[in-house]
């Protein structure tokens, strides 16, 4: 076998529907909505990101792609990391392809001087799986596991009330404010510099991942890509006496596939926890994904296995583990 490994570009419609089948077919037999629709990756991949470049790579058996792989650096920090993704078809599997993939993968992470690589593999839960063994042989560690979960959105309709019940008056001090991606100005500045605490408040493990700055500007250019190509973020906010941002939780449904939803960030600032704001927050953001997409019909979320409050708060809702995730990392040489 002779294979040709090279860069797809995202503009050719072909070329990039070639690419979108190898990941949907190597993801197929995984539970939930592993991939995105096709119309999602269609309107998302070309469109420029402000936040990090995206490189699309093909494994290629004469025309026929067998492989590919996705590669995210980020430009805004966390510049010595280099992210990614690989598929291989199911019928080329163990054949040497996701290796040859990974080879060019680092590479292209090595020229562009990131020295952390950073990939995921979905394993069911309490089990192993092919591609945590193919990381791990290959020099990547685990550095956090996560569970993935789905919610049948009838069945948090079936726990509304109990939920509501359970928040009770502890957050009466604070009112929820909801918008769909685009927040309003009056809040721009404070829910950046809630947004910036994220690294250091969630549970990473050994992920070796930097604070953000959310400016004002920052947050408005990622809002209009959104808005660009369809992808609605319907986001709670808490906002204390004062008027601050004290938490935010989000759920992000595309035009292109209404049917699914996947939640975003949840976060509730450290001074105005125990008042039970991300459960509010998550009811709200439920309750606007309900009444803005009655045909969205499940929501995924993914947790770090330690963070047993938020796990408890997804238990609560309806959310049921469907996969185990690995957040895996690997130190390479920096280039001479």
């Amino acid at each position: 076998m002779t294979l040709e490994i090279r860069a797809v570009d995202p503009h050719d419609e072909i070329g990039l529907r070639a690419w979108w089948e190898v990941g949907h077919a190597a993801t197929r037999e995984r539970p939930g909505t592993p991939f995105p629709a096709w119309e999602v990756s269609r309107t998302a991949l070309p469109a420029a990101n402000p936040e990090r470049d995206t490189t699309l790579v093909g494994a290629f058996d004469g025309d026929a792609m067998v492989g590919a792989a996705l590669v995210l650096a980020p430009l805004k920090e966390n510049l010595h990391t280099c992210g990614f993704d690989l598929y291989v078809l199911p019928a080329r599997r163990r054949a040497g392809v996701g290796s040859l993939l990974l080879a060019d993968v680092e590479a292209r992470a090595s020229a562009l001087g990131r020295t952390t690589l950073q990939c995921e593999a979905y394993v069911p839960p309490g089990r192993t799986g092919p591609a945590e063994q193919f990381a791990l042989a290959r020099g990547y560690a685990v550095a956090s596991r996560e569970g993935f979960k789905e919610l049948a959105l009838d069945e948090y309709a079936a726990r509304r009330t109990t939920l509501l019940a359970d928040v009770g008056s502890r957050a009466d001090d604070h009112r929820i404010v909801v918008f769909d991606t685009v927040c309003p100005k009056e809040h721009v500045e404070s829910f950046g510099r809630l947004l910036g605490m994220l690294i250091s408040e969630i549970p990473l493990g050994a992920l070796d991942l930097e604070d953000s700055e959310w400016t004002p500007e920052r947050l408005r250019a990622a809002e209009e890509r959104l808005v660009s190509i369809g992808r609605h973020v319907l986001t709670a906010l808490a906002i204390a006496p004062d008027g601050s941002v004290a938490g935010s939780s989000d759920v992000r449904v595309n035009d292109a596939d209404p049917t699914h939803g996947q939640v975003g960030i949840t976060l509730v600032d450290p001074a105005h926890r125990g008042r039970r704001l991300g459960l509010a927050l998550k009811i709200a953001t439920h309750d606007l994904v309900r009444a803005t997409y009655p045909q969205c019909v499940s929501v995924d979320t993914c947790n770090a296995e330690v963070n047993t409050h938020m796990n408890a708060v997804n238990e609560a809702l309806g959310y049921r583990s469907i996969e185990t995730l690995l957040e895996l990392q690997k130190v390479q040489p920096a280039r001479g």
